[in-house]
């Protein structure tokens, strides 16, 4: 930074030098503005410190994973591993490719990617859940023939293979979906059929798995039929649903919050912006961060739900829909990727409300997953970049 001592140094050079001019009556050399100087200085070395305190990561190349694909279910397991299933492998406009059939399992100890038994059929944005008996369910997301999905499958480690499981009352695709405090599964609106099986449209129902009786139970719907939402757990068991709506439009920017003790809905705070294909991260201290969705979005929101109430996050440097954020163990949120390619990455410091770009992904993509494994490391897997569709791994540690 630029010092008195500096300035009252520079003085005294002007000083001395027109003193010694006066006697030796020699041309005065040009001197800088001392205003400018200071204005200068301060800029830059403030501009210096900023940079000094911004936190730099850097991406290596983990194992491929066995097949390309995006818009994936991601489950991490309770032993650890990872599970992956669905999505698509072929890099084409969207509802064009093929829907994956395959899952595979990642383990941290090994560093490898391993392929169970296929499913039976191909699922675009499957819901991945862990039953308490270690075996995984995948329901709903868009089948082959472009309709959303009322099955179920399941999959059993011991065993290595996928086996029918119990269907929903529905079918469900870019759902809500959360695992309640009590381990039920719940699944909320989401593109469905209309009652002649066929015409797509926006649905509000919801419905709980309930894992003694092993069935799919009706429970009280939105108040807004809903696709492309987010839907996450808060610290008091409620689930809190925000924005969606269709990809062509309305964007919502309104929010429902279901108490599954009392079986009830009540509508949140809304946000500034409606929003589509955002993330929303729970954060350390129970706030909710919600970032980017269609339509180049840059601002960031956090609610509150103790006042009900959301109040401005910062800007995002880049805008980012289709991407992904975490909560890292420092209480901050990276998030990478979003429509557009993009690879630079990005930190948000919630003690600071600021946002730092701290570093680029090798390849930029969107459509991918990111998850935290155990022993630290980030894992950003697969989705799309411009060359076509990735099976690529990136690891971070943090």
């Amino acid at each position: 930074m630029f010092s008195k001592n500096r300035y009252f140094k520079r003085l005294l050079s002007i000083g001395l030098i027109l003193l010694f001019a006066a006697c030796n009556s020699i041309p005065l050399p040009e001197v800088e503005p001392v205003s400018e100087s200071i204005s200068e200085t301060t800029e830059s070395e403030i501009e210096k410190d900023s940079d000094a305190g911004q936190k730099s990561i850097s991406f290596i190349a983990g194992q491929d994973m066995k097949s390309r694909r995006d818009r994936f279910g991601l489950l991490v397991l309770s032993d650890g591993k990872l599970i992956a299933s669905g999505g698509r492998f072929e890099a084409e406009h969207y509802g064009g490719g093929d829907f994956n059939r395959t899952a595979e399992v990642f383990d941290p100890n090994t560093g490898e990617w391993v392929f169970t038994g296929e499913m039976t059929e191909g699922r675009l944005s499957p819901a991945l859940f862990e039953l308490p008996n270690g075996n995984v369910m995948v329901a709903g997301g868009l089948s082959g023939q472009r309709d959303p999905l009322i099955s179920t499958e399941i999959w059993d480690p011991k065993i290595g293979i996928w086996e029918s499981g119990p269907e929903m009352n529905r079918a469900h695709n870019q759902m809500g979906t959360v695992t309640l405090n009590d381990g039920r599964l719940l699944v909320v609106g989401g593109a469905t059929k209309d009652e002649d099986g066929f015409q797509v449209s926006l649905s509000k129902e919801t419905e709980i798995f309930d894992l003694e009786s092993g069935t799919w139970t009706d429970v009280a719907p939105m108040a807004t039929k809903r696709a492309n939402h987010s839907a996450l757990v808060l610290l008091n068991g409620n689930v809190l649903v925000i924005g969606g709506g269709k990809q062509d439009g309305p964007y919502f920017k309104t929010t429902e919050i279901y108490d599954p003790e009392t079986d009830t809905w009540k509508s949140g705070a809304s946000m500034s912006k409606g929003r589509v294909a955002h993330t929303a991260t729970l954060l350390s201290d129970g706030k909710v961060l919600v970032v980017g969705g269609k339509g180049k979005i840059t601002v960031a929101e956090i609610y509150n739900p103790d006042t009900d109430t959301w109040s401005p996050a910062g800007e995002t440097n880049k805008p980012r829909g289709e991407h992904s954020a975490l909560l890292l163990t420092d209480g901050s949120v990276l998030v990478t990727g979003g429509i557009g390619y993009i690879s630079e990455v990005e930190i948000f410091d919630p003690k600071t409300s600021t946002w730092s770009i701290v570093g680029s992904l090798n390849t930029g993509r969107y459509r991918h997953a990111v998850t935290q494994l155990n022993d630290g490391r980030v894992l950003i897997m697969a989705g799309t970049a411009e060359e076509g569709m990735l099976a690529t791994v990136e690891i971070y540690q943090d």
